[in-house]
């Protein structure tokens, strides 16, 4: 039997702000997750969004592909996801869909909406929730700024917040999938690769999260014990992401974490939060010294190919053959803890697939002839088959011919 967390609660409406820094700090650092109340998000609207998106999710799938995801916006299928790269299941089990920014005319057109003769209140219902948890997430991010020692203003003040880059994403996971040797995920574990995420479910279990003491970034080759992430009435489950882990220097956590099918249809809606896209995100002044130098470089996520590259998925590379330069950048990168997996050589015209939860490091562009991104890819039996059977080291990739 799984056993659950007692993870703290933040209740965002104190006014000892000190004392809440106090107990983030805290749950950052020992596990990555904490629940947050008092948010300001009505359950009325909350029990509207989880209406609406039931009425979308049970669409026709004809309809539901109608919409299928484009520039990150819009609906992905049953089965189109594996955010584990070591599984060998078919996907996850699960269909989203994903709302991106609506600050600005130019990025709120990329979005897509259902039709209004379809879904009269779907679009006003999923705008409102998403700029109630946007005002909710930086109040956040204020108090996380005072648990890193740094003033409550500092995200806003550097800029890291002026347009920043927040996504909707809900998602189903049906009840019943049928009988099948196949171990089945509802999302296979990963950890989310962005600043923080504001979590809300139906109440229905299936979050679990692995916990364990760790070096940055080598989460993945780590034993797992996995515990139940209990669901709790009128509370966000909050946990930090990747880019946060990178920003404070490993001292906060960015923790694995996966959903298993419970039985029952269960909804969720998970909101991300990350920084401008013309932001660079570099260690922050108050989590290194010369003792603990910073253990990544400065990155930007500077355009929509960036942003891509931060989504999970495999990235087909033409690579400069021959060049012992990239061998030792490769061999740094390894030094430096970063999730790195190269497999073999070619794929359908590509002389590796480079797969990473953290994106392309910019320094390896030079090397690059070529490039074509593939987010959440379904690959062709083939294709996998040889990502699991030709896996090769960097020491190996790095060999002249």
């Amino acid at each position: 039997m799984t056993a659950a967390l007692n993870l703290p609660i933040i209740d965002l409406s104190s006014p000892d702000s000190l004392s809440s820094a106090t107990s983030i700090r805290q749950a950052c650092i020992e596990c990555g997750f904490f629940y947050l109340v008092n948010h300001g998000v009505e359950e009325e609207l909350l029990g509207q969004v989880f209406e609406e998106s039931s009425k979308l999710f049970s669409l026709p799938l004809e309809d539901k592909l109608k919409l299928t995801r484009r520039q990150h916006r819009g609906y992905t299928p049953l089965f189109s996801e594996n955010l584990d790269p070591t599984s060998t299941s078919k996907g996850d089990s699960k269909e989203s869909y994903y709302i991106g920014p609506l600050d600005d005319v130019t990025r709120s057109n990329l979005n897509q909406w259902p039709s209004e003769d379809v879904l009269p209140s779907w679009r006003p219902t999923m705008e409102s929730y998403y700029r109630k948890v946007l005002s909710a997430g930086k109040r956040l991010i204020s108090l996380i700024a005072l648990a890193l020692n740094l003033d409550e203003e500092f995200f806003e003040k550097v800029g890291a917040l002026n347009k920043p880059t927040a996504f909707l994403r809900l998602l189903h996971y049906p009840g019943k999938l049928g009988s099948t040797d196949e171990e089945i995920y509802g999302a296979s574990a990963h950890s989310d690769y962005g600043m923080v995420t504001l979590l809300a479910s139906n109440g229905v279990p299936g979050l679990q999260a692995c916990f364990f003491f760790f070096v940055c970034r080598e989460k993945s080759k780590q034993p797992r014990i996995w515990e139940d992430v209990l669901h709790i009435d009128g509370a966000f489950i909050v946990n930090i992401g990747d880019m946060l882990e990178r920003w404070t220097n490993c001292l906060f956590r960015s923790t694995l974490h996966r959903v298993m099918p419970a039985g029952q249809e269960r909804y969720s809606v998970a909101f991300f939060l990350d920084p401008n896209e013309d932001f660079v995100v570099e260690c922050l002044k108050s989590c290194c010294s010369e003792a603990s130098p910073p253990r990544t470089c400065p990155y930007k996520i500077e355009n929509s190919l960036a942003r891509e590259r931060y989504l999970r998925g495999h990235i087909l590379l033409t690579i400069s053959k021959g060049s012992w330069s990239l061998f030792e950048y490769l061999q740094r990168i390894k030094e430096l803890g970063d999730a790195l997996v190269v497999y073999g050589t070619p794929v359908d015209g590509a002389d590796m697939v480079y797969h990473t939860r953290r994106g392309l490091p910019d320094a390896l562009e030079p090397f690059i002839d070529s490039i074509e991104v593939q987010i959440d890819p379904v690959l062709p039996d083939e294709l996998h088959s040889l990502l699991l059977s030709k896996e090769i080291s960097l020491l190996q990739m790095g060999k002249r011919p």
